[in-house]
């Protein structure tokens, strides 16, 4: 389960760094690369109404190293695609298979927490299974900015990762846990209860700080490199590590996550993230050198590092452990993916990369902090 997860941040970062490289390709304003990128909001959003269903139907083990596979496998395409139109359906793939992957590997990682708690209820570990993302997003965006330096072409740093991230996915299928035979009709733990169905109302509401949350995580991961090529003037193999700053944050916040949440509990603690983050984007967009706005940067990662997984959570919960409540919350964040780039593009051309990704992102994270989902979203 850890490997999947580790993959799963590698694979977006294998080439998310080398946007500069990218843009310059495909010969296109910022505001052309927004749209280009919507791609990805878009197959992920079509996809995500459909993966609760789906892991429910499928099974989460299988599903999970299905859509892995295939996703790893297109990787190249990112580095063959010569034209926006190339590339927006290349990303409408993997968005679609993202989005899949999403509700599938967090369902197992709610399994196997679930199954750590029946001994001890104390423990917590999905906060970690997202720090191992993000570790994956660190470790996938050294190499792409690595290669980046040494000249390295985007199409052979993928053929060579590919299907280095392909085996691992294989690998890790091996330790998957099995899905409950039955899980529409899956009794609640210790109840005696059949599962029923969240309301209207709180669907929505998940899929509202899902749209939100996706914002505020998508405006400095996504544009935290072409934010310090623009904004510092530097070379696209040192603007990558702006990228790479806020997924140490990320990394650092996730692995410390259970702990804080077993200590001051889940919506305080999604709460103070969120609210963090949102003060970190001032220092990330404004700062007058690279390392100061990497400080930034990394603690806006801090910041948002816990409000996936504990949404991910809080909306399993709402509908007793399947996954229409995850699938509410996913699909919320995918049109958050969709709408973020444009919208970040669009007001990166009016005004400058660093003001878009305050604007956006600080506004998005104020918005989490100031929703209070505790009671969670209540049952029919």
């Amino acid at each position: 389960m850890a490997v999947l997860f580790f993959v799963n941040g590698a694979s977006v970062a294998s080439w998310l760094p080398r946007l500069p490289e990218i843009q310059s390709r495909l010969d296109v304003t910022t505001g052309g690369l927004g749209l280009t990128l919507v791609g990805a909001g878009l197959g992920g959003t079509l996809m995500s109404v459909v993966s609760g269903h789906a892991t429910d139907r499928v099974g989460s083990r299988r599903l999970a190293v299905a859509t892995s596979v295939v996703l790893c496998a297109l990787l190249p395409l990112v580095g063959l695609a010569a034209v926006p139109v190339a590339l927006f359906a290349v990303l409408v793939a993997l968005g679609s298979l993202d989005g899949l992957t999403d509700v599938a590997m967090n369902r197992q990682a709610i399994m196997v927490q679930h199954r750590l708690q029946v001994g001890d209820g104390r423990r917590h570990v999905v906060t970690r299974m997202h720090g191992l993302w993000s570790l994956g997003a660190v470790v996938g965006g050294l190499v792409a900015s690595r290669a980046a330096a040494a000249e390295i072409s985007l199409r052979a740093q993928l053929l060579v990762t590919a299907p280095v991230l392909v085996a691992a996915t294989l690998l890790a299928g091996r330790w998957l846990l099995p899905d409950p035979p039955h899980p529409d009709h899956q009794q609640q733990a210790g109840t005696g209860r059949r599962r029923r169905p969240v309301s209207v109302r709180g669907l929505a509401r998940l899929a509202v700080v899902g749209i939100a949350v996706a914002l505020a995580e998508m405006a400095p991961n996504d544009w935290s490199s072409l934010m310090w090529a623009d904004h510092y003037e530097l070379a696209a193999g040192r603007a990558a590590f702006g990228y790479v700053a806020f997924a140490c944050g990320m990394v650092a916040g996730r692995f410390a996550g259970d702990w804080i949440v077993a200590r001051a509990g889940g919506e305080a603690t999604r709460r103070v993230g969120a609210a963090v983050a949102a003060a970190s984007f001032a220092l990330a967009a404004l700062a007058p050198a690279p390392w100061l706005s990497g400080v930034g940067l990394f603690a806006t990662g801090l910041g948002v590092a816990q409000l996936f997984p504990l949404m991910f959570v809080a909306a399993s919960a709402a509908t007793s452990g399947n996954s229409i409540g995850m699938a509410a919350f996913s699909s919320g964040a995918r049109f958050g993916f969709l709408a973020g780039p444009p919208l970040v593009g669009g007001l990166a051309d009016l005004t400058s990369v660093a003001t878009a990704v305050l604007v956006v992102g600080g506004i998005a994270a104020l918005a989490v902090a100031a929703t209070p989902l505790h009671p969670p979203p209540k049952l029919e």
